[in-house]
């Protein structure tokens, strides 16, 4: 009996995983977060074969059509998931660089042709788990992380759902497999299990993916679309929300309210005596901003530049000016001011000043 229906739920968690990457792929082309998406996809759906206890690594064939997708899935999860939660996200070095670790790692512990699973412990057999491990906490520290900023009311309640389902579920399946062998998770309680979490897990996504929104689950805006988006709802607002968006920019800009240290959606929400969730609607839909962050970072870049520029600050350090502007340290500073001018502020500082000296 439990054969029987660990079969069927995963063959009905294949043709839903396998559907879903066809139709994200069908929908929104092959932007970077959608090919992530169908690869996460299609990884879902080809792991539910490739832990089937019919399945046979060493069938060319098979190998070389799923092996491919069920080695790379933890990578696939965890890029997806960064496109996901981070707004413009682009792939960079660092992740490469986890790929190619992990690669390494797992041709190590598994060899490069079929899996042996290590009945033993090895340094490549923990590293490898740790590389994995790494993978999950990532995710849920991005989807987490972001929760308070996100202007995304939907793409914000849909974090916990996202951290409850596919993390819980990535982990369990690196802990089994870590720590069992392949015939240990052949029994048949085990195998039912592992196959109804599969389909409850493509049937969760899949219901959320059917309702998208945008930002949920397939690709995001680029910040340009984002603006256009909003102007084209600013042309549209009636007066409570005009009211409100005035009284949002005089505490914000005309109030220097930006320069807080620690400001938090929760308390400018409080300081303009509006509910917190028409505020995130507001700063989203009609001024552009998928997170607080960036909505703050308007105001603080742009002074920050204006102080940079200024010749009477040319001895002020670049710390001191992060702290002032309402940064807790200067990490985020530089990488907020660089995503903004394409500079980091001591560069902007050189050429501000080299260029005034000129005119003058």
């Amino acid at each position: 009996m439990l054969e029987t229906l660990d079969i069927i739920l995963r063959n009905a968690a294949t043709g839903v995983f396998a559907f879903l990457g066809v139709l994200i792929l069908r929908d929104n082309g092959f932007k970077v977060g959608a090919v992530l998406g169908a690869l996460s996809s299609f990884t879902a759906a080809t792991y539910t074969i490739c832990t089937q206890s019919w399945f046979d690594w060493s069938t060319v064939n098979f190998f070389w059509l799923v092996a491919p997708f069920c080695i790379l899935g933890p990578v696939h999860i965890w890029l997806f998931s960064l496109s996901q939660f981070q707004d413009d996200f682009r792939l960079r070095p660092y992740h490469f660089a986890f790929v190619a670790l992990y690669l390494f790692l797992q041709q190590l512990t598994f060899g490069a042709t079929e899996p042996t699973y290590y009945e033993g412990v090895s340094i490549s057999t923990v590293s490898y788990a740790l590389v994995r491990f790494f993978f999950i906490g990532h995710m849920v520290y991005v989807a987490w992380h972001g929760r308070a900023d996100d202007l995304l009311e939907a793409r914000r309640k849909f974090r916990g759902t996202y951290i409850v389902l596919v993390s819980l579920m990535t982990f369990v399946i690196f802990v089994v497999e870590t720590f069992y062998t392949f015939e240990e998770l052949q029994h048949p309680l085990i195998s039912f299990t592992q196959a109804l979490s599969f389909f409850t897990l493509a049937f969760v996504i899949f219901w959320h993916a059917g309702k998208v929104r945008d930002g949920i689950l397939l690709v995001q805006q680029s910040t340009n679309e984002r603006r256009e988006k909003a102007a084209a709802h600013s042309a549209d607002l009636d007066g409570a929300d005009q009211h409100d968006l005035r009284a949002i920019e005089k505490l914000v800009a005309g109030e220097r309210l930006f320069l807080e240290q620690g400001l938090t959606i929760a308390k400018l929400s409080v300081a303009a005596k509006l509910p917190e969730h028409r505020l995130r609607r507001l700063i989203n839909q009609h001024m552009g901003y998928r997170n607080f962050a960036d909505f703050l970072n308007r105001y603080r870049i742009e002074e920050a530049k204006r102080l940079l520029a200024n010749a009477e600050n040319r001895h002020v350090q670049v710390l001191v000016i992060a702290m002032d502007l309402g940064y807790g340290s200067l990490g985020p500073f530089n990488r907020a001011f660089k995503a903004r001018t394409g500079q980091t502020p001591t560069e902007y500082r050189k050429q501000a000043l080299s260029d005034a000296d000129i005119t003058e």
